[in-house]
């Protein structure tokens, strides 16, 4: 990797706009000269080399670089590698202290803290962590201190006239129950059995002891013949979407250690009387029980990548060009069925932005000559959840007022004239002009979206009402898959999408006034009311292949055990604040113009703590709050406002997609 130094002498400065001018390319709004390369497959378009786009994909989504997942060695690699490149073209450094970067921490899931892990029963001897119990990796990690109860298998399923909470009182307990479902090894059971139901699952049990009021769960595995008493392993990926619930494994012997220190039949007694006589009897154990799962955030550095290249005077206008070149590591993949952590290469999503961003920053430093400046900037934790261009938004590492547009290149790979889409158009008027135009010489027919897309940096400029452009060359069924590689970029189209953009920069480089930012149309938002993952699982729907819902980055993969939450069918009409905090409850960064939350009388940067009868911890409760309403109910929702707790009546509207059902 070339060393890089920290700041252009001003001679080499001046010796690289010298060049510069002797090089300027010839205005691509007139002309489309086309090259050959020595890869017949590799066509160009002047000033851009296919070859030179493909080979920036090519590294960064190498093995070498294992996904470039925040916190990894890969991702540090590639950061390095696009500030060498953009040292090689001439920039000057813009990150923090004179460097390339600005450093910011995020929380990748959530780790397990044997020093503060506890569970205690008065008068029994201490568990010995992940030997006799394990906090489950998607517990809340919140302490409880509660009486100790048993529930059978923690089902209640009408269908199969089941259920193990029949007249019994369950508030404020913690409950211990059989992991999976009765008679789980029988494959003729009509409930149950080898193929099991939705009931068996962690997260149903989780949410059907928290309604009924329990405040923890401890899970223990029935016996099956042939099955060791093993617990389950604490994973970093499942343990990003926290449950409602503080959640622990028990060991068959420490939990039967218990049923005798309180005088009840042991597990095999109890398993044997629920299965052969179908007949739930949950009783009290006597006994008080401390949790305290000690899980906590696992926090991680990561670095933006910024680089200048300077307008005409030092405090000049600036046109931001940004793309994210994270992507989501090396991990398992539910859709292939294997629990083994894969390479997910992020090719199209995002090396080819990133690539965009790093020859685009080549070809304006070597032409100059621009009245305004142009920052580039290549984002870190945008699979996260936009963390990376919120940091710089937050804190910018220029004056931000001097901001006037933002040109967001996030997977403009796979090249196709039908599937071409660039949002931000309505964002200024002077797009609806300039973009046709540049776009007509060069052949490129594209579909202009009306609506705002949330879902990629662009969207916390917006915020901040710099008008955006947004290309996207159209998603696909490799998606978030180990089969984003780079062999299937189209490197050919790229060059042609990158001609589009130098002539669209040159152009707004250039303006004295303007872009003019202008609100736009958000009402028919698909993606308002769902966090990131769940923006992508429905956009990716509109490719060539469904994802299926364990297709998200951050939920839990190829876990039978584990059900990802459905689409509700109504919206509050809020855009969530979808990287969280540690505090409880979900924070509102936008309330939609003319939404059910307006018209309820919620605001921006409200939060929510609870929607009719569930809490709401985190972006998942929140989820699975709006799945159990219906369109046109009103629904209480609790508000913590300026340090004071409000309560609200909102009405509840249809989804879009519900809507086109009715």
């Amino acid at each position: 990797m070339p060393s890089i130094r920290p700041r252009l002498t001003p001679i080499l400065w001046t010796i690289t706009l010298a060049a510069a001018a002797a090089v300027h390319a010839d205005n691509l709004a007139t002309s489309r000269p086309a090259v050959t390369t020595s890869n017949p497959a590799l066509v160009s378009v002047a000033p851009f080399l296919a070859e030179d786009f493909l080979s920036h994909v090519k590294y960064l989504a190498s093995e070498e670089l294992t996904g470039r997942l925040p916190g990894t060695p890969g991702i540090e690699k590639a950061a390095e590698y696009i500030a060498a490149q953009f040292a090689a073209a001439g920039l000057q450094p813009a990150g923090e202290d004179g460097t390339w970067f600005q450093t910011f921490e995020v929380r990748r899931g959530h780790e397990l803290d044997p020093e503060t892990a506890r569970l205690t029963v008065p008068d029994a001897t201490e568990p010995v962590l992940r030997k006799d119990w394990i906090p489950l990796p998607f517990s809340d990690p919140d302490r409880v201190a509660a009486p100790l109860a048993f529930a059978g298998f923690g089902i209640r399923a009408e269908q199969y006239d089941w259920d193990d909470f029949e007249e019994f009182e369950v508030t404020g307990k913690v409950l211990i129950v059989f992991r999976y479902e009765p008679r789980s090894a029988d494959p003729d059971a009509a409930f149950g059995g080898q193929e099991p139901s939705r009931h068996s699952l962690f997260t149903r049990k989780a949410r059907t002891a928290a309604r009924l009021g329990a405040k923890g769960l401890l899970i223990v595995n029935p016996l099956r013949d042939g099955e060791e008493d093993e617990l389950y392993p604490f994973s970093e990926w499942s343990a990003q979407r926290p449950l409602n619930l503080p959640m622990a494994q028990i060991t068959r012997a420490y939990a039967d250690a218990l049923l005798k220190q309180a005088g009840k039949p042991d597990l095999a007694t109890l398993q044997e009387k629920l299965e052969k006589d179908r007949e739930p009897q949950p009783f009290d154990l006597g006994l008080t029980i401390e949790l305290h799962p000690g899980i906590r955030p696992q926090m991680v550095k990561t670095r933006n990548v910024l680089a200048l290249l300077p307008g005409k005077s030092d405090d000049a206008e600036l046109i931001v060009v940004g793309g994210h070149y994270d992507h989501l590591g090396e991990i398992p993949n539910a859709r292939s069925g294997s629990s083994e952590p894969q390479i997910h290469f992020g090719a199209d999503d995002n090396a080819s932005g990133t690539a965009a961003v790093i020859e685009l920053a080549k070809v304006l430093a070597r032409e100059g000559g621009l009245r305004r400046g142009i920052l580039f900037i290549a984002f870190s934790a945008e699979e996260m959840g936009l963390l990376g261009s919120r940091h710089f938004v937050d804190h910018p590492t220029v004056e931000f007022e001097r901001i006037r547009a933002m040109i967001n290149f996030d997977m403009v790979g796979r090249f196709a004239q039908d599937k071409l889409t660039i949002f931000g158009i309505p964002s200024a008027p002077e797009f609806g002009e300039l973009v046709p135009r540049l776009a007509e010489p060069l052949e490129i027919n594209f579909r202009t979206a009306q609506s705002l897309s949330g879902n990629s940096d662009h969207a916390g400029f917006y915020r901040r009402n710099v008008p955006y452009l947004f290309p996207i060359t159209g998603l696909h069924s490799d998606y978030h898959q180990p089969t984003d590689t780079w062999d299937k970029i189209d490197a050919s189209g790229a060059t042609r999408l990158l001609a589009l953009f130098h002539g669209i920069l040159r152009e707004l480089g250039d303006l004295e006034n303007g872009p003019t930012f202008t609100a736009q149309d958000t009402r028919a938002r698909p993606e308002e009311d769902l966090p990131r993952p769940a923006i992508e699982e429905q956009a990716a729907t509109n490719g060539d292949t469904p994802a299926p819902a364990e297709a998200r980055p951050d939920a839990p993969r190829a876990d039978p055990e584990i059900e990802m939450p459905s689409r509700p069918q109504v919206r509050l009409g809020i855009m969530p604040d979808v990287a969280g905090d540690e505090e409880p409850g979900l924070l509102v960064e936008m309330v939609t113009p003319g939404s059910a939350a307006q018209k309820g009388g919620i605001r921006d940067r409200d939060r929510i703590l609870k929607i009719g009868t569930h809490e709401i911890k985190n972006i998942y409760g929140y989820m699975e709050a709006l799945r159990d309403l219906r369109p046109g109910d009103k629904v209480t929702v609790v508000v913590r406002r300026d340090g004071q707790e409000l309560t609200l009546e909102v009405p509840l509207e249809a989804t879009p997609a519900e809507r086109s059902r009715q």
